[in-house]
């Protein structure tokens, strides 16, 4: 099997779980293609994967079952070579099977790929499955502000797309600091109970204001090299266009406006309304409250 290690990324919704993958990506020795989570969809089917069904019409129907996953059409993927690496490397079962479709997505690209990583925020609720197939695998946990996140979730009504994928969160203060403290909460919980190891914590604030020691970390943590593209991310496009229209801040440098935007967009009684939902939480991670 190939060698390349897996990573997956925890974050809750708008807390730029995009713009790390990217700067991921734009390492040449990581894998992290766009959201795609055909890992969990498709694991009931082929859980019981051997070394047989590489060379027989089963890989046909997991390559077709792969294609219709939802979003993996942003991915632009060769499924033929995708055939020549299961034949190369003969995965054993379906977590080796799986990991080969994200190195597949690198050598692609012509990456000598060392570490492969998974980003879909749903998998805050998923991470059983993760340990279940990867138990070695290791995690960055990415948190923002939850009154910052708060600003994007309620911003996104002003963003016209006719994409199919584009996201539907609330907008009511309570609600959304409810959902962040009990995603971050679950995180954190799941984390505990993981080899320190295997954990790296993030602050999305620490990335817009120390990009260079935030990659120098990523890589540390993954036992890559660190790459100086990371830190020009921006120039590399690489978020696809079907969800470029919320996720603009991709193709941008780091913008420290971003940060504690919710004192001028939410009114008093709106923070103090998260705040008292989250505060331990925001608390724990050295946000004032």
């Amino acid at each position: 099997m190939h060698s390349a290690k897996p990573f997956f990324i925890l974050s809750n919704p708008r807390s730029g779980s995009s713009l790390l993958r990217v700067i991921c990506e734009s390492n040449q020795n990581i894998s992290v293609p766009p959201e795609c989570g055909y890992i969990e969809w498709w694991f009931e089917k082929y859980k019981d994967w051997n070394k047989e069904d590489n060379y027989s019409k089963r890989l046909e129907r997991f390559c077709i079952d792969l294609g219709s996953s939802r979003k993996f059409e942003t991915w632009n993927f060769d499924i033929l070579y995708f055939k020549k690496i299961v034949h190369k490397y003969n995965p054993e079962d379906y977590a080796d099977l799986a990991a080969l479709i994200h190195i597949t997505y690198g050598l692609l690209k012509e990456k000598e790929v060392m570490a492969w990583g998974d980003k879909n925020n749903y998998y805050i609720h998923k991470t059983s499955l993760l340990q279940q197939l990867y138990p070695h695998a290791k995690y960055i946990f990415l948190i923002r502000d939850g009154r910052d996140v708060a600003t994007s979730y309620i911003s996104l009504k002003n963003i016209q797309s006719n994409s199919p994928y584009f996201p539907k969160l609330s907008n009511d203060i309570k609600e959304i600091a409810e959902e962040w403290n009990n995603n971050n909460s679950k995180v954190f919980h799941f984390l505990n109970a993981v080899a320190k190891d295997q954990v790296l914590i993030l602050r999305y604030e620490d990335i817009i204001c120390s990009l260079e020691k935030s990659c120098r970390s990523i890589c540390e943590f993954l036992n890559v090299s660190f790459d100086p593209g990371m830190l020009k991310y921006y120039y590399n496009h690489l978020e696809p266009k079907q969800t470029l229209d919320w996720k603009r801040k991709t193709l941008r440098s780091p913008d420290k406006l971003a940060i504690g935007k919710y004192k001028l967009m939410l009114t008093e009684k709106e923070i103090e309304i998260f705040n008292s939902v989250a505060g331990s939480i925001l608390s724990q991670f050295d946000y004032d409250v």
